[in-house]
C-alpha cells in the first residue's frame, strides 16, 4: 500500500455521515429528517469495519508481540471510550430529575457503570431520571459498535495466519456463517431483539475480514479495482432484492477501501489530529443535551450546526488532551493520525 493515503479524510467523512443522520434520527425533528433519508448510516458504520479489518491487520503483521498488538490496541480504543462514559455519567448528575442521592444509589445508575464500562452497554443504554423526555433516552447509541470492534481485535491474532496461508477459503468460510447469522435474524428468527441481533459483530465480521484480507494478500489487493467494479455492479443490479445482503460485504469494503488507498490524490488532514473516533463517541450525547434544553425545537438548523461545532471541537480536544497522549507511550511520539492505527 502506497504511504499517501486517505484513510483520515475517508473515516472523517463517515464519522460525518453518522453523526448527521443520529442528529435526525435521535431527535426525530421533521425538519432534519431529510438527513436520514439521503445519508446511509447502515454503510458507514460497515465502511468503518472494512477500513478496520484493513489497518489492524497491518498493525498485527508489524506488531512484535501479541502483547505488543494488544496493548496498542487498548491505548487506541480506551481512553476516549472511558472517558465520553464519564462524561455521560457527570451528565446524568447534572441533568436527572431525580435527587442526587437517589440518582447515585439508584441501581440503574450502578447497571449503567457495570454494563457500559464492560463493553455491555445494551445491558443498560439510559440513566434514572435523564433525558427522559427526548425522543429517545440512551446516553449514547454509538457505543454499541466498540464490543464488536474488540471482538474482532480478539480474533485477528487467529484468523490473519489463515488469510495469509488460504485467503480464499477462510474468507468464504467467514463470509459463509456471517450470512447466515444475518439471514437468520432477519428473516427467520422473529423474537426480542431480532434487529439488534443481527448487526452483532459476526455479521460485520465480513467486512473487517475482507479489508484483512486486502491488507494481508497483495495479490489480491492488486485486484481491488476489479473487485470494486464486479462487485457494485453485482450489488447494483441486486439491490432491491432479498440477495443484496450477499454482495455487500464485498460491494461496501472494496469501494470504501479503494477510495483510502488510491483512487484519488491524498487530501492531508493529520494536522488536525484524528478526529473519527472522537467524533463518533462524542456526538450522541451532545445531541441529547441540546434535544434537552429544546434548541432542536426552537431551530433544527441552529441545533445542527452546534451539533457539529461542539462535536468537532470535543473530538479535537480529545485528540489532543488524552487520545494522542497515551499513543504516545507506544510510538515515542505523538503520531500521525493515520498511525493511529499502527
Amino acid at each position: 500500500m502506497n504511504s499517501k493515503n486517505n484513510f483520515d479524510i475517508v473515516r472523517l467523512i463517515l464519522a460525518s455521515v453518522v453523526m448527521l443522520v443520529h442528529t435526525a434520527e435521535v431527535t426525530r425533528n421533521a425538519d432534519i429528517r431529510f438527513l436520514a433519508h439521503i445519508l446511509n448510516s447502515d454503510f458507514a458504520v460497515k465502511g468503518f469495519f472494512a477500513i478496520s479489518g484493513f489497518l489492524i491487520a497491518k498493525s498485527y503483521l508489524r506488531s512484535n508481540s501479541i502483547k505488543s498488538y494488544f496493548v496498542k490496541r487498548a491505548q487506541r480504543i480506551l481512553p476516549a471510550y472511558i472517558f465520553v462514559i464519564v462524561m455521560c455519567l457527570i451528565i446524568g448528575v447534572c441533568l436527572t430529575s431525580l435527587p442526587l442521592k437517589e440518582f447515585i444509589t439508584n441501581k440503574e445508575t450502578i447497571k449503567y457503570v457495570i454494563a457500559n464500562f464492560s463493553f455491555m452497554n445494551f445491558i443498560q443504554p439510559s440513566l434514572p431520571g435523564v433525558f427522559t423526555n427526548n425522543p429517545n433516552q440512551p446516553m449514547d447509541g454509538s457505543l454499541w459498535t466498540i464490543k464488536a470492534e474488540i471482538t474482532l481485535y480478539v480474533l485477528l491474532p487467529f484468523i490473519v495466519p489463515l488469510l495469509v496461508k488460504k485467503p480464499f477459503k477462510t474468507y468464504a468460510t467467514i463470509f459463509a456463517i456471517s450470512c447466515v447469522w444475518f439471514f437468520y435474524f432477519t428473516s427467520v428468527y422473529t423474537g426480542p431483539k431480532a434487529d439488534t441481533l443481527a448487526k452483532q459483530f459476526i455479521a460485520l465480521s465480513s467486512y473487517f475480514f475482507f479489508g484483512s484480507l486486502l491488507a494481508t494478500n497483495q495479490a489480491i489487493f492488486d485486484k481491488l479495482k476489479e473487485i470494486t467494479i464486479v462487485s457494485l455492479v453485482a450489488f447494483v443490479i441486486f439491490k432491491n432484492t432479498s440477495f443484496s445482503y450477499l454482495i455487500e460485504p464485498v460491494a461496501f469494503s472494496s469501494v470504501v477501501i479503494l477510495f483510502c488507498t488510491g483512487l484519488c490524490r491524498e487530501i492531508k488532514i493529520s494536522q488536525f489530529g484524528d478526529l473519527s473516533y472522537g467524533m463518533y463517541l462524542y456526538h450522541w450525547p451532545i445531541i441529547q443535551v441540546l434535544t434537552h434544553f429544546g434548541v432542536f425545537d426552537r431551530n433544527a438548523y441552529l441545533g445542527l450546526m452546534l451539533t457539529i461545532i461542539l462535536t468537532v471541537t470535543l473530538a479535537f480536544t480529545s485528540w489532543n488532551l488524552l487520545e494522542s497522549r497515551f499513543l504516545k507511550r507506544s510510538h515515542g511520539h505523538i503520531p500521525k493520525a493515520t498511525s493511529h492505527e499502527a
